[in-house]
C-alpha cells in the first residue's frame, strides 16, 4: 500500500509526501515492518523509515504540533 499526499501553496510551488510499507532488514533474523516516508520539494528528497514501534510517536508528535499551530493561530497569525 502507498499514500501520497500533495500540497501546492499559492506561489505554484508543491511538496509531495509518499509513505509505503516496506520489510527493514528482509529475509535475515532482524526482519522488521516499518514504513518508508518520502518528502519531496523541488529539485530535493529526503528518505526515512520508521519502524512501526515508533510510528504512533511519530503520529502523535505531528497531531500535536498541528494542535499548538491551531493554537497559536487563533492568537494571531504569525508567519514562517
Amino acid at each position: 500500500m502507498v499514500y501520497r499526499f500533495t500540497i501546492n501553496d499559492r506561489g505554484g510551488d508543491s511538496a509531495r509526501l509518499t509513505a509505503e510499507a516496506v520489510i527493514l532488514h528482509a529475509g535475515t533474523d532482524r526482519a522488521e515492518p516499518a514504513v518508508s516516508v518520502r518528502i519531496t520539494g523541488g529539485a530535493q528528497s529526503r528518505l526515512i523509515y520508521i519502524p512501526l514501534d515508533r510510528l504512533e510517536e511519530l503520529v502523535t508528535g505531528i497531531r500535536d504540533t498541528a494542535r499548538q499551530a491551531a493554537a497559536d493561530f487563533r492568537q494571531g497569525p504569525r508567519s514562517v
